[in-house]
């Protein structure tokens, strides 16, 4: 059948996209291919190209062919209801502590409160951050928050790291656009499929990306079981986990982390933004010691430091106590909130949730199709390539003050009670 139209060539192959067929990153068919699948001229498919560079779907690489485009991270609220957030509501914060810290500071040091920190990272916050999360001190460094130790790894590995880095599936959508994801493991409901990861590690793989305690977007939980083969896989096949700990103070687990199994394998993240308050801009990092400085001159090369006045203050923060109290009202809150969230979510007939999720969000299934934009949640497809993805949306629920996110619970009640074409 002819097919010369150079609209209709595009609609197929943005279907193709939109199916999985072609997954970002993919090489696509040339024009040439092209031309005689849909037996056409070779400028009726550079047209359709054309159409769909235009609209962000594919990008051409000189010398090298067409590729399909990574999504770009959605960022800001969608709706004026934005349940797409995953950071704290600041008015959750005590930040009458921190004032009275910062009064303190300069009261006692003057003008060298604002002197820098060591490229590591101030030693007192870095002996506080051990002792509260029983880590090494001598491998851990001070970071601008999770996506920092990221770019690290990226900068330590090299240009390649996308065809050396092994995700889960699904996974943080800030990950697959810094690293261009290109391989992936599907999940279970405790932890990765063994047997995929096992085949998956038979090629150039050097590096797993994974959140096991609090999974983003699921929010489940990697089981013991699973945590300690991974930990043989990375010792048998000489591979780094690189464990984003994202929320593990809100998930009851005695379970051990992967730094704590297998410490010479892994690469440690946390942020501390996003169990405090997004603008302070600090995480910690902890990797073996025969990668630490290479790690620290990749960090010595971005930023040379971070903020050394708010490492200070945090430092007393947590000496003082104040962050394990700020903890507990964060929990205490945070279950109030995903009760109600889920009250509302038992009343919809067409949506299900996995039980025992932990974290800021839920992860929602939905048995009829997705509404079209503007949505007030996280898609699925953000964090996942696969057909599949599109039945599931993220709600976060932590970020708003309480007036809001009641108001919200309403706003969600009437917005997906209703179905969508």
């Amino acid at each position: 059948m002819r097919l010369a139209g150079y609209q209709t060539i595009a609609g197929i192959i943005r279907e193709r996209i939109a199916s999985g067929v072609y997954n970002p990153g993919a090489k696509i068919p040339s024009i040439r291919e092209f031309a005689v699948e849909f037996q056409c001229n070779k400028l009726t498919v550079h047209r359709a190209f054309e159409l769909l560079k235009q609209e962000g779907l594919i990008e051409n690489r000189v010398g090298s062919g067409s590729y399909v485009r990574f999504p770009e991270q959605i960022i800001g609220p969608s709706a004026i209801f934005d349940f797409r957030s995953d950071y704290l509501d600041p008015s959750l914060f005590p930040y009458d502590k921190i004032q009275t810290i910062f009064n303190q500071l300069f009261d006692d040091k003057k003008a060298l409160a604002l002197a820098p920190s060591p490229a590591e990272g101030d030693p007192g916050l870095i002996g506080a951050l051990s002792r509260y999360y029983y880590l090494p001190a001598d491998q851990m460094m001070i970071i601008s928050g999770a996506q920092q130790g990221l770019d690290l790894v990226a900068k330590v590995f090299g240009t390649k790291i996308s065809e050396a880095l092994l995700f889960e599936d699904p996974t943080y959508p800030g990950a697959i656009s810094l690293f261009k994801a290109r391989h992936f493991v599907p999940l279970k409901e405790d932890g990765p499929d063994l047997k995929y990861l096992k085949d998956k590690l038979q090629a150039s793989i050097r590096l797993f990306y994974t959140m096991p305690t609090v999974h983003n977007p699921t929010g489940m939980a990697y089981s013991l079981k699973k945590k300690k083969a991974i930990s043989r896989l990375a010792k048998a096949y000489d591979f780094y986990i690189i464990e984003d700990d994202c929320f593990s103070e809100f998930k009851n687990s005695s379970t051990p982390r992967f730094i704590d199994l297998c410490p010479d394998h892994t690469i440690y993240i946390k942020s501390l933004s996003q169990i405090t308050v997004s603008g302070i801009r600090l995480g910690l990092m902890v990797v073996p010691k025969k990668l630490y400085t290479s790690f620290l001159q990749a960090k010595f090369s971005s930023d040379i430091a971070s903020f050394g006045l708010m490492q200070r203050c945090m430092c007393e923060f947590i000496q003082q106590g104040f962050l394990q109290k700020h903890l507990d009202t964060v929990c205490s809150k945070l279950n109030q909130r995903r009760n109600r969230l889920q009250k509302v979510i038992e009343d919809i007939r067409h949506l299900t949730w996995a039980l025992g999720q932990a974290g800021y969000s839920l992860w929602i299934k939905s048995s009829l199709p997705m509404p079209v934009d503007p949505v007030p949640w996280s898609r699925g497809e953000e964090f996942s390539f696969t057909p599949q993805a599109r039945s599931y949306f993220r709600l976060a629920f932590m970020h708003m003050d309480d007036d809001l996110f009641e108001r919200g619970l309403d706003y969600l009640k009437q917005f997906l009670s209703h179905p969508h074409p």
